[in-house]
C-alpha cells in the first residue's frame, strides 16, 4: 500500500541515487579528462608495455572494475571506484525500500506492477481527498 510516508522516501531516495551517480560521473569524466595521456607500465604476455589511462579505463568499461586495468586506476583514482560504490548501495537501499514497501521490483516492473502502483497511487490520492477509495457494492 502506498502512503505518503512512502512516496516522500522513494522521492528521497530517487534523489540519492541519482546524486551519486551525478557525482561519480563527474568523478569520472574529471579522471579521464585531466590524466587520460598518463601511461602506466604492465605485463600483459610476459611483457612489459605502457598504456594511457585512457585504453585502461577502456578495459574497465568493457571488462569491469576487477580487471588488471582497473586494479591500476583504483590505485590512482579510489574516487571513482568510491564513487560508484556510492551509487550502488543507493541503488540497492532503493531497490529493497520499493520490494519491502511497495511490493514491486522498479528495475523489473511489469505492466501488472504498473497498473498496481498506479491503482494505489489513485487510491491515496482519493483517500486524501475524503473521497471513497473503493466502490460501493451493487
Amino acid at each position: 500500500m502506498i502512503t505518503r510516508e512512502n512516496l516522500n522516501k522513494l522521492h528521497a531516495l530517487t534523489k540519492a541515487v541519482n546524486d551519486a551517480k551525478e557525482s561519480a560521473s563527474e568523478y569520472l569524466r574529471t579522471a579521464q579528462d585531466r590524466f587520460k595521456s598518463r601511461t602506466h607500465k604492465l605485463m600483459r604476455e610476459g611483457k612489459e608495455i605502457e598504456l594511457t589511462e585512457k585504453v585502461l579505463w577502456d578495459e574497465v568499461f568493457y571488462m569491469g572494475p576487477t580487471c588488471q586495468a582497473g586494479k591500476i586506476l583504483q590505485t590512482v583514482h579510489p574516487e571513482v571506484f568510491e564513487g560508484y560504490k556510492k551509487q550502488d548501495e543507493a541503488a540497492n537501499e532503493l531497490k529493497k525500500f520499493t520490494i519491502v514497501e511497495l511490493g514491486v521490483d522498479y528495475a523489473a516492473l511489469s505492466l501488472s506492477d504498473y497498473l498496481m502502483v498506479t491503482e494505489s497511487l489513485f487510491e491515496l490520492m482519493l483517500g486524501e481527498r475524503g473521497l471513497p477509495t473503493k466502490p460501493p457494492l451493487n
